[in-house]
């Protein structure tokens, strides 16, 4: 992974929120249940704008994922892997980036590679815990998904969260840095194009029981939390046995 150097800009003065920014903020103090009729709400509302605040000094770029493993969207690997992993996470919850940086490659490394199992991305930002940031980061990943990007940009948002602000400016610098079509990607951005998609998301984690990040469903099994890599494993081979898929160990 390389590192950016550091960024200068001038001093700007502070724009007055959008109406879009404040409905984001009243989102921190509602309770989880009423987060998806307020993120509806959101849509409707005028673009964001940046709010020009803190930046870093860096940005830790990901290396490049693997061109042979298929993706579309948010989902990556093969479209006829037997077993489908979901995950409900959200992009900067503690925990979701130690299975993100952690965990989950080495479910890519030993299983999507091979062609025998799917990971498919869900919204679930939670704003009571991690701020409003946390719903704008996941419209922006969406809105890298559009130009089949999304992957990369996930593992951008990971490997900064810890340092750097998820502001709008940041957002598209991301963008900007992973070589995206960035009049693409500000326009996305800016409309807030994808809102539905995370609202819909959002709720159709709490249909399936999910209460925390990351929620996984391991083909029928839930796996809640940054679990160690073996409870990952464990389930997905008893998925995959119940499938009829035998380990490629046999």
């Amino acid at each position: 992974m390389g590192r950016r150097p550091r960024r200068r800009r001038e001093q700007k003065k502070p724009t007055r929120p959008s109406r879009r920014l404040r409905y984001l903020g009243i989102l921190t103090g509602m309770a989880a249940a009423a987060v998806v009729a307020a993120i509806l709400i959101v849509v409707s509302l005028a673009p964001w704008e940046s709010d020009g605040e803190a930046t870093p000094s860096e940005f830790i770029v990901p290396t490049p994922r693997p061109a042979d493993i298929p993706r579309q969207g948010t989902a990556l690997g093969s479209p006829d892997a037997p077993l489908t992993i979901v995950e409900y996470s959200d992009f900067l919850c503690p925990y979701c980036t130690s299975a993100a940086l952690q965990t989950v490659p080495q479910i890519e490394e030993e299983y999507v590679a091979a062609g025998r199992v799917k990971l498919v991305w869900k919204q679930f930002p939670l704003p009571g815990l991690h701020g409003e940031s946390c719903i704008v980061a996941a419209v922006a990943s969406e809105c890298a998904a559009e130009q089949n990007a999304f992957w990369e940009y996930h593992d951008m948002l990971f490997l900064n969260n810890k340092n750097v602000t998820f502001n709008i400016e940041n957002l598209k610098l991301f963008a900007q840095d992973l070589g995206l079509d960035t009049e693409k990607f500000n326009a996305c951005l800016d409309e807030g194009k994808y809102m539905d998609k995370v609202a819909a998301d959002y709720d159709e984690a709490e249909r399936r029981g999910a209460t925390g990040t990351p929620t996984f469903f391991v083909g029928q099994t839930m796996v809640v939390g940054a679990k160690p890599y073996e409870d990952f494993k464990n389930a997905i081979e008893d998925e995959l046995a119940k499938l009829g898929e035998t380990s490629e160990a046999d």
